[in-house]
């Protein structure tokens, strides 16, 4: 069954990137034109890291694939946007979070403490990830828009994947960060911002991994 679980991952992703990606309008005037990213290579690509990624549903239980596969399955083309671009379309992401929100509905019928677990976990990393793009302004409130999705899909496993997520998010962030700026110092031309949005997207992978080989 998770072959099949894995494959719909994939295929959704994939038609997600281009079939959606492209029609996707973002309001501000430097935002870049998002059908140049669909080619055969980037598509390629996608597919192929959703299915690496995909891997994590053989770690974690089932009931909370109900979760983990729209994370998977729309997440990755809205972190790939942001890798390519520094932008996290609204709307790719509210299409992501409404499919999460909807799988809630058979999570807590096949395990109420996870589904709760997935709602404290969204809105207390929201809330977190907020305080620091209200106090510091190192973040793009994108960011803060999906740590609702990574504290949901987290959450669901408890308390410790939470924290686990938050921190391995943040620190491949500071790795990310500090290669992008070595990067750009050696080429002026570069811009000096980079995208953290992928980086915590991958945390609660990084999480489901620990979780998994500590029990």
């Amino acid at each position: 069954m998770n072959w099949l679980v894995a494959l719909a991952v994939v295929t959704v992703a994939a038609l997600t990137w281009v079939g959606m990606v492209p029609r996707i309008r973002i309001d501000d005037p430097e935002a870049p034109d998002l059908r140049a990213l669909i080619t055969p290579k980037s598509t390629a690509l996608l597919a192929g890291v959703a299915a690496a990624c995909s891997s994590v549903l053989w770690l974690t239980p089932p009931s909370h694939c109900w979760l983990w596969v729209p994370y998977l399955a729309l997440g990755l083309p809205l972190v790939l946007v942001d890798l390519r671009t520094t932008f996290l379309p609204q709307r790719l992401h509210w299409w992501a979070a409404g499919a999460m929100g909807i799988g809630l509905i058979p999570l807590a019928v096949a395990d109420w403490r996870a589904a709760v677990g997935a709602m404290i976990g969204a809105a207390a990393a929201f809330l977190f990830f907020y305080l620091a793009w209200r106090f510091s302004r190192t973040l793009g409130f994108g960011d803060v828009r999906l740590a609702l999705l990574i504290g949901a899909v987290s959450g669901q496993a408890g308390v410790s994947p939470w924290t686990t997520s938050l921190l391995a998010g943040t620190v491949l962030g500071a790795l990310h960060g500090i290669g992008h700026a070595v990067w750009a110092r050696s080429h002026t031309d570069r811009p000096r911002h980079f995208p953290f949005g992928p980086a915590l997207w991958l945390g609660p992978l990084v999480a489901a991994v620990v979780t998994a080989t500590a029990g």
